[in-house]
């Protein structure tokens, strides 16, 4: 089989050669052609490797196509596309060859299933049909990303690859934020007045080839991840290297200076060093090591930073580090906050003035039509203002899942990291450590960082959806062994209600309340 596909490849990249040659069809424009024809090819043989191509290339934004569908909304059409739609069909292929069934245990799947059917029925009174048409194509394609994580990574290893898929893709990241703070580019080639091409950096503030604050959103994920190999590492000199490569991420991630992204990791990573038993006892002397490290960090990259932040937080006196003024500051709107408020503001408005709104939503699109704006810069308010009060109960429902399936897993490995039963080391456990690394870049970047950014059917809610997937991931690998470990090393009578690792943990509790 693989000789054969080998054979098929070969044939076709000479036929597309003698076709790019007789036609005078341009070099580049041959070389893709012929990376899409490997990618589709090789896809259809594992799935999982247009999967990581999809990981790897859905921050570049920069390069699209785009359509203007209204007034000034545009469909843009991203090079991650291609990757995930050759995903698609090798996963269909994978299954219609072996007979295997493409179900798959996850958490919140169902949930985001029930999301899409009340977004496809929102479109039926969005103000604009076939801009609602348009949010609910790109919330398929991120339901088609967070399926194909869920479905093809089932193990440790290949959670391994994925993880460090994002870091990769935050590599380059940085790399495009590194060059936006000295390069900027610009090219737009129109087909039509609607249709067109663009290739450009984000230098306003430094975002490269994503915008800032999905760029220092990824860039947090990928400092998080990286510190959890550094603590997964067995010899010192690869501790270093991924703690250098944690500080790294770090560092690249003030250089947007999205305030969104710093606070969701600050508040994120505080958190960890509040409820982790290990470092429980340590915290206030953990914390006060990372807010030295992280004034050290914002000192040597982008010291006006400390300015955004002031003014951010209603300062407005003279700036410490910047040549303008916190008044001309906020005054035109350069914070963020002040804007994402008007906006949210103006949306509220048009849910008054239609009362029925306030049940159902104003569809699919319908805040982003009337507010003409990209995104709603609020995961949580995504849901009511697409869906009114029954998208709230949808979050509720979506809260109280999460809680309920990761709560369990979180005592278990607290229980083993009070007490570790034998063999169980966690600093030497995959499993245990990406889990804990896996929920801390969830909650920095959609319970926190989603307080200002992302929505569910935008052009950069697909991140929100990736960094979900991967904690299902982790999750259903984390219940997995905690099951596996219950029922083969006799430990169900430490991790029972009634266990000696049960009452370690009520002791340790007590302690520290």
């Amino acid at each position: 089989m693989i000789k054969r596909t080998c054979l098929i490849l070969a044939a076709a990249a000479v036929g597309l050669l003698v076709a790019a040659g007789l036609y005078q069809v341009p070099w580049w424009a041959s070389l893709s052609g012929l990376a899409v024809l490997a990618l589709g090819v090789v896809s259809l043989l594992s799935p999982l490797y247009g999967l990581m191509a999809t990981v790897f290339t859905l921050i570049i934004s920069t390069a699209n196509a785009y359509y203007l569908v209204v007034n000034t909304l545009q469909i843009h059409f991203y090079p991650y596309y291609i990757p995930l739609f050759c995903t698609c069909l090798g996963i269909l292929a994978q299954a219609a060859r072996h007979k295997q069934r493409l179900r798959v245990r996850t958490s919140f799947l169902p949930i985001i299933l029930l999301i899409f059917c009340a977004e496809v029925l929102t479109v039926l009174w969005a103000p604009h049909f076939y801009w609602g048409v348009a949010n609910v194509f790109r919330l398929s394609l991120n339901i088609a990303l967070y399926y194909s994580v869920v479905l093809l990574v089932d193990t440790e290893r290949k959670a391994d690859i994925l993880f460090k898929t994002i870091m990769a893709s935050a590599l380059m990241t940085s790399a495009g934020v590194i060059a936006a703070t000295t390069y900027s580019y610009d090219l737009h080639h129109y087909f039509t007045t609607k249709f067109a091409l663009e290739l450009h950096f984000y230098t306003i503030r430094a975002g490269g080839i994503e915008s800032w604050n999905q760029s220092a959103g990824l860039l947090t994920v990928a400092s998080i991840l990286a510190a959890g190999y550094a603590v997964l590492a067995r010899t010192l000199g690869r501790r270093i290297l991924w703690a250098l490569a944690a500080m790294y991420f770090f560092c690249a991630m003030l250089l947007p200076a999205s305030r969104g992204a710093l606070l969701g990791f600050l508040g994120a990573a505080v958190l960890f060093l509040l409820v982790h038993p290990l470092t429980r006892r340590l915290f206030l002397k953990k914390t006060t090591l990372f807010v030295g490290v992280l004034v050290i960090g914002i000192l040597v990259t982008t010291p006006e930073y400390i300015d955004r932040l002031m003014v951010g937080f209603g300062y407005t006196g003279e700036l410490l580090f910047s040549k303008k003024k916190a008044a001309s500051t906020s005054d035109s709107d350069a914070t963020g906050l002040s804007t994402r408020f008007k906006i949210w503001k103006s949306g509220f408005r048009d849910m008054g003035d239609k009362p029925g709104t306030l049940v159902a939503g104003l569809g699919a699109g319908g805040f982003t039509y009337h507010v003409k704006v990209f995104e709603i810069h609020n995961l949580y308010l995504a849901f009511f203002f697409d869906m009114g009060i029954f998208g709230l109960f949808l979050l509720a429902f979506w809260a109280v899942v999460f809680f309920l399936r990761s709560r369990p897993v979180f005592d278990r490995y607290e229980a083993w990291l009070l007490r570790p039963p034998d063999g169980f080391r966690a600093s030497r456990d995959f499993t245990c450590v990406m889990f804990f690394a896996a929920l801390t870049t969830v909650v920095s970047e959609l319970a926190i960082h989603g307080l200002v950014d992302y929505d569910l059917t935008s052009f950069v809610s697909r991140y929100a959806f990736l960094y979900l997937a991967a904690y299902d991931v982790a999750l259903r690998l984390a219940e997995e062994q905690c099951g596996f470990l219950s029922a083969a090393g006799g430990l169900a009578a430490l991790t029972g209600p009634g266990g000696e690792v049960a009452q370690a943990i009520a002791v340790e509790r007590r302690d520290a309340a």
